[in-house]
Parts: structure tokens; sequence; C-alpha cells
């Protein structure tokens, strides 16, 4: 089931798609998150994409009926993928791994302009290959994972408005 968030920025998509693709923006997002261990796989302009490749551990409290499938403490491998244009709506594609775990993340994110600035759109779907609780341990990532992603959007807006 493919869920869909939105987040509007009182800036224009030029102004948040450069901070959002700058090494200083990404590495403070994640520790403002709390994760660690933090470092970029791939990073820049290739073949006419921006790739953001990164792996860093992330906390969480595992709920009872997932600690079998689950750490406390799990490394992501997350990859977005931005096509480079000059149209001022940007796309893009992300990926989100758990090394060792049986889950995974895939998206569409588009940045559009709208009348008062921009507004960010991810549309995902999380699946979890694990017999019977599979769909339980989604629910639960997906619920951990929005919360992360408002925690970012938060940090992102507070980082846009010094600029």
């Amino acid at each position: 089931m493919a869920t869909t968030v939105n987040y509007p920025y009182s800036y224009d998509t030029e102004t948040v798609f450069g901070v959002f693709t700058r090494k200083d923006f990404i590495e403070q997002k994640y520790a403002s998150v709390g994760a660690t261990n933090f470092e970029f796989i791939e990073y820049g302009e290739k073949d006419g994409s921006f790739i953001i490749h990164t792996k860093r551990d992330i906390s969480a409290e595992v709920p009872g009926f997932a600690k079998t499938f689950l750490k406390p403490t799990s490394t992501i491998i997350q990859k977005e993928v931005w096509t480079l244009s000059d149209d001022p709506t940007k796309k893009g594609v992300v990926a989100v791994n758990g090394k060792g775990l049986p889950m995974k993340m895939t998206g569409d994110i588009i940045l559009q302009p709208t009348d008062s600035g921009s507004e960010n759109i991810l549309t995902y779907d999380v699946t979890v290959s694990i017999p019977f609780v599979g769909k339980k341990i989604a629910s639960f990532l997906d619920v951990e994972g929005r919360k992360t992603a408002d925690q970012e959007y938060e940090f992102a807006v507070k980082f846009l408005n010094q600029l």
C-alpha cells in the first residue's frame, strides 16, 4: 500500500533543492534525528542525475512482536537519485534498505512549485519479507519512518530560515 506525505516550504524549488543537495545539510539533518556513524557512499552529479547515497545507524524502540527480526540499532542504506533539469519541478526516486534486515522502502519524490513556495511530495511503499508478521512490522517501520521524516522536515525548515 502506497503512502504519500507532503511537506510545504515557503521557498522556491531551486532554493529547496539546492539545500537538499548540500553535504553539510544532509549531515546535519541526519544528526538532528539521532543518526550515528553517518557516511556518504556516493554523492554528486552523474549522468544527468544528482545522487545522494548514504549509510547511517539509527535507533528505535522495537515492539515485542518484532524483536526477533529487528534490532534496537540498525544500519540504514539510502539512495536518492534526482533527475537534473531546468524544469522548476524536481523529480527523484528513493530506496532505503536495512542492512541485514528483510525490509525495503522505495518511493518517488517530487519537489514542485506552489503559490506560496514549493511542496515536497514523497510517495512510497514499505515491504518486509517475513511470513505472518511482515505487514505488522512494515506498519511499525512506516510509522517510525514518518516520525523521522517529520523531524527531518522541521530541521529543513529551520535550516532554510537561517539562509
